[in-house]
């Protein structure tokens, strides 16, 4: 990353580095001996009260901080334990280890703290920049993306679904696998919002930016076992049950469709998951 980080580097005490993450700006180093990672967040005092609900009340294995929040720039810095372990390897005991996980940050439900999840108001315009933006590879979402507004966002909307504290990107390489099981290390995304979209953002995204395999969505079969060991913490309501198939074309036309347009389709894993992505078919995600 081009980027100049100096005012970052010389606030934690920690060397001049690149990034050790392609997509955004995480820094190694150590403050007061202790290793850590440094890293944007958002809603600072929010997701530390957050995070340590979790962790320490709770006991999940989330990450806290332990230097910052501290303003730097137009941004908001912080520093998290640096988390020794490895990454997600595909295997049935990881996505089932995932996806309890999952299951237990949805069971905690919401507290007063982190901001209210925000509802899309696309225009004309945007809707058309989207509809160009994915023409080079499909055209199946044109007449979705079109009806978003009309349809699609309102079924969700007006549901009166369970919303809980949740992090809004529950993916394998947010992930580092220890041998107590998975620890989430970058909840910085998190927000109170409906849990049945938080999950439908993993069934649809878990492996999206993975180095190595696997290249693809969820099979039918590995999801079901990432859904089952999900389904042993959170009882979902009928009212989610039968908003799902909406709720994962509500995260398509809005986090898949990003995620396609702005893919590293020159890049041959990327382009096989993403065409993965925008050829899936719902009922590979069944409840």
């Amino acid at each position: 990353m081009t980027t100049d980080h100096t005012a970052v580097f010389d606030r934690f005490g920690i060397p001049r580095q690149d990034s050790i993450y392609s997509y955004a700006p995480v820094f190694r180093g150590e403050v007061d001996g202790r290793p850590v990672a440094v890293k944007r967040t958002h809603d600072a005092e929010a997701m530390a009260k957050w995070v340590r609900r979790l962790k320490d009340h709770l006991g999940l294995p989330v990450v806290t901080p332990v230097a910052g929040p501290y303003e730097i720039g137009d941004d908001t810095w912080v520093a998290y334990p640096w988390v020794e372990g490895r990454g997600y390897d595909g295997s049935r005991a990881d996505l089932a280890a995932a996806g309890d996980l999952l299951g237990r940050i949805h069971a905690a439900g919401t507290k007063e703290g982190l901001k209210d999840f925000e509802w899309p108001d696309h225009d004309a315009a945007s809707v058309e920049e989207d509809v160009d933006g994915l023409a080079p590879y499909t055209d199946r979402f044109e007449g979705p993306l079109r009806d978003f507004m009309t349809t699609t966002l309102p079924a969700v909307r007006d549901a009166d679904l369970p919303v809980a504290e949740v992090s809004m990107d529950f993916k394998a390489v947010n992930l580092v696998y220890t041998g107590e099981g998975p620890v989430l290390v970058d909840p910085d995304n998190g927000e109170r919002a409906p849990r049945v979209l938080d999950l439908a953002l993993a069934a649809l995204l878990f492996h999206n930016d993975l180095e190595g395999e696997p290249a693809r969505l969820f099979t039918r079969e590995k999801w079901a076992v990432f859904r089952d060991a999900y389904l042993a913490r959170v009882e979902l309501t009928e009212g989610e049950r039968a908003v799902w198939p909406t709720a994962l074309l509500y995260m398509m036309l809005e986090w898949g469709v990003w995620t396609a347009i702005n893919g590293e389709w020159h890049v041959d894993r990327h382009a096989r998951f993403l065409k993965d992505l925008l050829a899936a078919d719902p009922k590979r995600y069944a409840l």
